[in-house]
């Protein structure tokens, strides 16, 4: 193999293993985003508002 043939190989195994630690990064940094800041599903507007009526009738009672 050429000099040449291997600057070539090298540089393009660098550059496959860099991609491959940033998506790990990026898969980790993803996990711990959803670990501290968990999806909550939104309730609609019916919803708060038949719970804000129940607990106030409990209240009164």
């Amino acid at each position: 193999m050429t000099p040449t043939v291997q600057t070539t190989l090298l540089i393009a195994g660098i550059g496959i293993v860099g991609i491959f630690i940033f998506m790990v990064l990026f898969y980790l940094m993803i996990i711990a985003l959803d670990k501290y800041l968990p999806y909550q599903e939104e309730k609609p507007a019916e919803v708060y508002l038949s719970e804000t009526e129940e607990t106030e009738e409990e209240e009164i009672a």
